[in-house]
């Protein structure tokens, strides 16, 4: 016959056991949970049959070239192809005659911002459904990347140095710049080309990175915009042709552009952003996923959200990406993949300290056009 001290130790036995049947029980529902929720939203999302993107030409390319369709067949991948600000004026006329057509979209930094403040975005979290893509710990810095203040509507996915100067190699020695300062010097007046900043796009990115950067600030920017008898062009690649030809010696440029033109075997090339004092910017290149909302196949854009931004999706996104991307594939921000496909200047190297540009304080344009408006009257003037 058990004593008291006996039948104690029994019931303390027990106890935990049952305490982990019932853990057990719990963890089981909980992965049955996620798996269920998946197959029903694969189920649904192939009676929808696609998934409508509206993105970057470039962009839009990966998508239909990647891996999805092969993995899941029945979806379709249909891609509207534009620039990020013809899309949003494209959309919200859309979205004003009653017409949802878009899923998800990709289309670069500002744009997505835009529709954004127009609440036309569900959060894209909301979508999450597989573990791995719920994990933030496989990201960069630990944690998953967004634009919008609230850090769940515009996801970056790709992180990238961010490259602003282009030159002439028959006219420029890259050797000269240690400071964007530099690019002030007379020597440089009338000699540089710059993507219009009324043009969005790149121009944004990097006017962003002037006027924010601690080193340089508002004052650069408008003595860049009033002294440098700057010449602007808004469509590409004009700017970097103009270059190629030797008519400038210096593009403030977007780096696909002049490294297309170097696979050309034109004499140009790019100023490493690691030589400049003032630090190396970290850009999104373009690369940025949001999910509509009142998307017509809202099953769709949820499977092809977990397999995209999964290791199995970032993984072929790279690939394809490599064999599309006129600069070469480019690096996501999942750290739990390899990286041995990116070219080394689109890596992000130990040891070098990176200034995100998709801060969601960065995004409010109006102080810097105030300053190019301001100081560009101001050389129209001299």
């Amino acid at each position: 016959m058990l004593n008291l001290k006996s039948l104690s130790a029994v019931l303390l036995v027990f106890s935990a056991l049952i305490m982990s049947v019932h853990n057990l029980v719990l963890a089981g529902e909980g992965g049955s949970a996620w798996e269920d929720e998946w197959q029903k939203t694969v189920k649904a999302a192939e009676l929808e049959g696609e998934a409508v993107f509206y993105s970057l030409a470039e962009i839009g390319d990966v998508f239909v070239k990647g891996g999805f369709q092969k993995r899941f067949p029945k979806i379709k991948i249909s891609v509207v192809g534009a620039r990020g600000g013809e899309h949003v004026p494209r959309i919200m006329a859309e979205r004003r005659a009653g017409k949802f057509l878009a899923d998800v979209g990709d289309l670069g930094n500002t744009s997505p911002y835009a529709l954004y403040q127009s609440k036309a975005l569900d959060p894209i979290t909301s979508a999450f459904i597989l573990p791995e893509v719920k994990d933030e710990s496989k990201w960069w810095q630990g944690r998953q990347h967004f634009i919008d203040p609230e850090g769940k509507y515009i996801l970056v996915y790709v992180g990238a140095p961010l490259y602003l100067v282009g030159y002439n190699t028959d006219l420029v020695n890259p050797s000269e710049f240690k400071s964007y300062w530099d690019l002030l010097s007379p020597k440089w007046k009338g000699k540089i080309v710059a993507f219009d900043p009324q043009a969005g796009g790149f121009s944004a990115t990097r006017d962003r990175f002037f006027y924010h950067n601690r080193e340089l600030g508002p004052e650069f920017l408008r003595r860049l915009f009033s002294e440098m008898e700057l010449t602007l062009y808004r469509r590409y690649p004009q700017g970097e042709d103009w270059l190629a030809t030797g008519k400038f010696a210096l593009c403030l440029c977007r780096h696909q552009s002049i490294s297309e033109a170097k696979n050309q075997g034109l004499p140009v090339d790019l100023v490493e952003p690691s030589r400049f004092k003032e630090g190396v910017g970290l850009e999104t290149r373009a690369k940025t996923l949001v999910l509509m909302n009142k998307a017509p196949h809202p099953n769709a854009a949820k499977v092809f959200i977990n397999w995209f931004l999964s290791r199995e999706g970032q993984i072929d996104f790279q690939k394809t990406s490599g064999r599309i991307v006129d600069a070469g594939a480019e690096a996501s921000l999942r750290i739990d993949i390899p990286k041995d496909d990116i070219p080394p200047r689109n890596r992000l190297n130990p040891g070098v300290k990176y200034f995100p540009q998709w801060n969601p304080d960065f995004y409010d344009m109006k102080p810097i056009t105030k300053v190019i408006t301001a100081a560009r009257a101001e050389g129209e003037r001299k």
